[in-house]
């Protein structure tokens, strides 16, 4: 017997079509995603949907930017639940982007993964993606002016830990992100080797020709 769609008002259509594009997307990946199938698994018409979004890219927006509202605030959190220090935050802030790119695959896939239609045009800046870059950002540069990060563009630093996290993400190596885990080990590894790369170069006193100085 075929399930009925569950049942929605008027006033949220919008995060039901949202919502059963990402179930889509888990299933099928996001080049099976249409308007029309959508609309289907709600209940609605096509052009019901299309009330709400005038087209295929503009619900991969949509999906995109709920997306990184959720990671943005899951990092923030990480954040503010860590101790008042670098090394903790990091850490933090490591297993929470780790934990949420391996428990909402159709959003990361959405948001990092590239077009699903070539010649797309290019979506434009999530302003959640760059509040999610800039809680990093500014723990780097806290990092910094504590001592406890080498010198050097802020921002530069912020991408390349970026870039790491986000391979682990995308490989997922260990995926047993319990807090005993293989995974969660594995992130706390990588989180320990990266803050000795990202710590200060330590200042070697120079050597005269009578000696030591």
């Amino acid at each position: 017997m075929k399930a009925h769609p569950p049942p929605y008002h008027h006033g949220n259509l919008r995060a039901a079509l949202i919502d059963a594009g990402l179930t889509l997307i888990e299933e099928k990946g996001v080049r099976a995603l249409t308007l029309r199938e959508i609309g289907t698994r709600v209940g609605v018409s096509r052009m019901a949907a299309y009330r709400h979004f005038a087209d295929k890219a503009g619900l991969l927006f949509a999906i995109r930017e709920a997306g990184f509202a959720q990671f943005a605030d899951a990092l923030e959190q990480a954040w503010r639940k860590a101790h008042a220090n670098f090394q903790s935050r990091m850490l933090a802030m490591a297993l929470a982007y780790v934990r949420f790119a391996a428990d909402h695959r159709a959003h990361y896939e959405v948001m990092f993964g590239p077009s699903p239609d070539p010649g797309a045009p290019v979506p434009p800046a999530s302003e959640n993606g760059d509040r999610a870059f800039g809680i990093l950002e500014q723990t780097i540069r806290a990092g910094q002016a504590d001592g406890k990060v080498r010198g050097g563009d802020p921002v530069m630093l912020a991408r390349m830990v970026w870039a790491l996290v986000h391979g682990i993400s995308m490989l997922g190596l260990e995926p047993d992100l319990t807090p005993s885990g293989a995974g969660t080990k594995f992130v706390k590894f990588c989180s320990e080797v990266l803050q000795t790369g990202l710590a200060p170069h330590p200042v070697r006193r120079k050597r005269s020709a009578r000696g030591v100085q």
